[in-house]
């Protein structure tokens, strides 16, 4: 699993007036990511004791935790994660994400799809029942 923070030595850009902390440096990865696209960037959030189901997707996907704390899952490993952390997931890896009792939490979520036009959503992988595909369209406005 990977995750990261801000715990990282400042890089000087733009002739010194902009103080950055890189999670991946410029063009770190490109070789995994080449020929994708940028799917989405949102902001979720769990309420206090509610996980997302274990999912697979065909996306390099990011969580940046903005408040709350968390348990992250990436196939078989656990971490608890928190606010400034930056989690990456690894194309088609199942992962689910689940927040602490007691407290919610919200996060910025981006992905890097390589899903073709007519394939967009995820594997959902319901604890006791069988693997199947869910269509991105199958979401709903509230």
């Amino acid at each position: 699993m990977i995750v990261k923070d801000t715990n990282v030595p400042t890089m000087l850009e733009h002739g010194g007036t902009c103080r950055s902390w890189f999670f991946f440096h410029k063009e770190e990865l490109r070789d995994e990511t080449e020929g994708g696209y940028l799917e989405f960037i949102d902001e979720f959030e769990l309420a206090a004791g509610t996980a997302l189901e274990p999912h697979s997707h065909n996306t390099d996907e990011f969580y940046y935790l903005l408040r709350g704390t968390a348990v992250m899952r990436i196939e078989d490993e656990e971490q608890d994660v928190g606010p400034g952390n930056l989690v990456r997931i690894p194309r088609n890896q199942i992962h689910s994400i689940r927040a602490k009792e007691g407290e919610g939490f919200r996060a910025l979520a981006f992905a890097i799809s390589y899903m073709p036009k007519d394939e967009v959503g995820y594997t959902a992988y319901p604890p006791g029942g069988e693997p199947h595909f869910v269509p991105s369209d199958a979401d709903t406005f509230e």
